[in-house]
């Protein structure tokens, strides 16, 4: 089977960039929703001391996934089992893993339009269909409960993001609720991204296991 995937043009944009700025032109890095700093001491610190002491390879750490779960205790309320904390060097191979998880080739799953053009891309390469919903400025660019529901016929699953990329929307809490009542009742699965939670402003992001122990988060 031959897949069509669109190239991720920011990778393009970056090359572009990265070229000016060995030429000596000044460049200011936008292409990417990516951090402006680096790591924090402390996690460096521990980077260090791992890789000192100990000979590589394949890495595992219970302490890791239970420090996650705790951060989902402190931060949300919510009780997860350590178990349950999948370590990916990033968010797209966890993206590829939640995907390969839950769906099949040939399942439809619903994204926003706009949206992260990697979901799309992604789900291609693993011949799943993304279902991409028009969201406009009367939705704040996000997907909704009545969106949802009136899929015919309802897909196999949804991409969550809030907060979004690019729009940087949030979803509210109550409409969170709805999103996930509707996927109860048409037994669509949820998979949340939330790489972009703990930057909001003015109040913090909810989490969608707060309202649905089955979703899977990214």
């Amino acid at each position: 089977m031959t897949v069509e995937i669109e190239p991720f043009r920011a990778i393009a944009i970056s090359r572009i960039a990265h070229e000016m700025k060995a030429k000596g032109q000044s460049v200011i890095h936008l292409e990417f929703g990516q951090p402006s700093t680096g790591a924090p001491a402390p996690a460096l610190a521990e980077a260090h001391r791992v890789i000192d002491a100990e000979a590589g390879g394949y890495w595992e750490s219970p302490l890791l996934r239970a420090r996650v779960a705790k951060l989902y205790k402190d931060r949300y309320g919510v009780v997860i089992d350590p178990e349950r904390v999948i370590m990916t060097a990033g968010a797209s191979p966890a993206l590829v893993v939640a995907l390969n998880m839950r769906f099949a080739p040939g399942d439809r799953v619903a994204i926003a339009r706009p949206g992260y053009v990697a979901y799309r891309n992604t789900m291609k390469a693993l011949h799943i269909v993304p279902q991409e919903i028009d969201c406009g400025a009367d939705v704040r660019f996000q997907l909704t409960a009545k969106a949802l529901r009136e899929l015919d016929p309802a897909p196999q699953g949804v991409i969550i993001a809030s907060p979004a990329n690019p729009t940087g929307t949030v979803i509210a809490e109550e409409e969170l609720k709805a999103i996930v009542e509707v996927c109860r009742e048409r037994n669509i699965s949820i998979i949340s991204d939330e790489i972009y939670h703990g930057i909001t402003y003015g109040h913090d992001a909810p989490c969608m296991l707060q309202f649905d122990d089955k979703a899977m988060i990214v």
